[in-house]
């Protein structure tokens, strides 16, 4: 530690707290895959230090529904923040706390949680270590190198500010890490930013311009495979061999090699002064390439850039990490604003920490990271599996829960119906003793049976359909209906008609009497339903009056080979 007084440093810490979960409900709205109901519309706004209300769309394809975020709330960056600081103040049992305790509970309130912690999660859920078993998935753990590592990790920081060496510090985001990605780029990303929340919160001041960038590319300890293989629990190393084929050091090595050229970007743009272009900057880093801007080294990268860059004017560093175009707004923004607060405290984001979700949780816990560690509970625990279904068994059958699944009392519960057309769905608002709100939403299916509302993104497919092919009579008469009837944009490549980048239509040199598959059904989403009924109208298109008629500017058309399209409103839900 440096000397600072304990009130600064307490400051410093609710900043970090708070401006993370400030950066990620302002950013949230805007993020890429944020769900947003609207689409590009709804997500593009002007830049604002104001929390808006939205509506997203939640649950699997087939189970969609919508969910209101109210304005301020967090996602899940944020919750997973806070589980983490939870865990931490469990002392030597943090790591066992995590696994049988934080990410099992995680899922059942989780909002808007990625592929690879939700995957994490259901097999520490089962009892089973993600990075064996199954090999597919082995494969995708090991794959997984996105930033909901880094975007969790800062409360090791705080917690081991004071009798904690760098390399101590790394060892912990490792062993954190590896609960739920496997790839280095997740990992190293992770050391990366919790290096430098560690240097943030050690300054005596502000700071000089750039200060972050500079001091983490000069730290050795994350370019280290030997001390980052030393946390790895055993047998992971073998198993990370057997599912990619290479050695954990040369993954890490080349990884450390990509965060060198990273932050060497950033420091390239930042000895510009004002003359560094920040979109260009930004850009360069990864931060609009979706195969990539969610990736650990990306996202450390680029909020170290941003938080040096304003660390003079902090508010527009968080304004420009949140209002992005096309990038990953609520964890850049949450990152960013973290190492901003843990610089500056919470003057510079005082009226939004009155309007953000939970902000009596998040100061307490802030204060808590930085307090003596409480005495260890001994207490014995269910398997989280048992706990779970024995939790959820009575709460819908009583609306009512004394207890949390993770052990919290539960001080008030609400429950209200959200909007599907398919299903019941019923939204149970917990707020816990340590002033956490938490939503878990339930559904029954008509003439089904109640089932836990899942709000994750499907698996990866191990194989992807990339063209779908169909042969048609007349090509030109076929180019007519789908590009001036409907108004799709197709393509011709040659004798291929491209209707979708997938949809290939081939016209028949011979007759085309007896169709192979018989008549097809496509559906076609329109923001103008009415050009395309005018247009049907024009060219005397074949209309059916098979379908539901409940969704206004909806029709079922006949294209000129016989199969059916369904034309649908951007808002419409299509069923078959």
């Amino acid at each position: 530690m440096t000397g600072q007084k304990p009130a600064d440093l307490l400051d410093r810490t609710r900043g970090l707290l708070f401006g993370a979960a400030v950066g990620d409900a302002l950013g949230w709205p805007q993020e890429q895959r944020s769900g947003i109901v609207g689409g590009q519309a709804s997500r593009t706004t002007a830049p604002a230090l104001a929390f808006r209300p939205w509506l997203r769309w939640a649950g699997s394809q087939y189970t969609r529904y919508r969910d209101p975020v109210a304005a301020g709330e967090y996602s899940d960056d944020t919750q997973l923040l806070l589980a983490t600081a939870r865990a931490c103040l469990r002392g030597d049992d943090w790591r066992t706390w995590l696994t049988e305790v934080e990410l099992p509970a995680w899922p059942l309130y989780q909002r808007g949680g990625g592929r690879a912690v939700l995957s994490a999660c259901r097999s520490w859920q089962a009892g089973a270590r993600p990075w064996e078993g199954q090999r597919t998935k082995a494969g995708a753990y090991f794959n997984a190198g996105a930033n909901g590592v880094a975007m969790r990790i800062a409360p090791h920081a705080v917690h081991t500010l004071t009798d904690s060496s760098p390399e101590q510090l790394m060892s912990r985001v490792v062993a954190d890490g590896v609960l739920t990605h496997g790839h280095p780029r997740a990992l190293l990303g992770a050391a990366v930013y919790a290096l430098a929340i560690r240097h943030t919160l050690r300054q005596q001041d502000a700071g000089e311009y750039g200060d972050v960038v500079l001091a983490v590319a000069d730290m050795p300890q994350w370019r280290d495979p030997v001390l980052a293989r030393g946390a790895l629990p055993e047998g992971w190393s073998a198993a990370f061999t057997d599912a990619t084929g290479g050695s954990f050091e040369a993954a890490w090595t080349d990884t450390a090699r990509e965060m060198d050229e990273l932050l060497a970007t950033a420091r390239s743009s930042l000895e510009r002064a004002a003359l560094a272009d920040d979109g260009q900057t930004l850009a360069a880093l990864g931060c609009f390439d979706k195969q990539r801007n969610g990736a650990g080294t990306v996202s450390a990268a680029a909020a170290c850039y941003l938080a040096a860059r304003s660390s003079v004017r902090p508010t527009m560093g968080l304004l420009r990490a949140a209002f992005l175009d096309s990038a990953d707004t609520d964890t850049l923004a949450s990152m960013t604003a973290a190492l901003l607060g843990a610089l500056h405290g919470t003057d510079w984001i005082a009226p939004l920490i009155r309007e953000v979700q939970d902000d009596a949780c998040l100061s307490r816990t802030a204060a808590a990271l930085i307090e003596p560690l409480p005495a260890a509970d001994s207490t014995e625990k269910e398997s989280p599996e048992v706990q779970q279904a024995q939790w959820l068994s009575s709460l819908a059958e009583d609306g009512s829960t004394e207890r949390f699944v993770d052990g919290r009392a539960v001080t008030q519960v609400r429950h209200y119906n959200l909007d599907s057309k398919s299903q019941d769905v019923t939204r149970f608002a917990l707020t816990l003793d340590d002033g956490q709100s938490l939503y878990v939403d339930r559904a029954v299916k008509r003439g089904g049976p109640p089932a836990l509302v899942r709000q994750e993104p499907p698996a990866a497919p191990a194989a992807t359909v990339t063209r779908m092919a169909i042969h048609v009579r007349d090509l030109a008469e076929t180019r007519k209906f789908y590009g001036e009837v409907l108004g799709l944009p197709v393509q011709d490549r040659g004798p291929v008609l491209y209707v979708t980048p997938w949809l290939a239509l081939l016209e028949m040199s011979g007759p085309l009497d007896t169709p192979t598959a018989g008549p097809l059904q496509f559906t076609v989403q329109t923001s103008d339903p009415a050009r395309i009924t005018a247009m049907v109208e024009k060219y005397n298109v074949p209309v059916t009056p098979r379908g539901p008629r409940d969704i206004p500017g909806s029709l079922r058309v006949i294209d000129p080979d016989g199969h059916e399209v369904l034309v649908w409103p951007v808002d419409g839900r299509p069923t078959s």
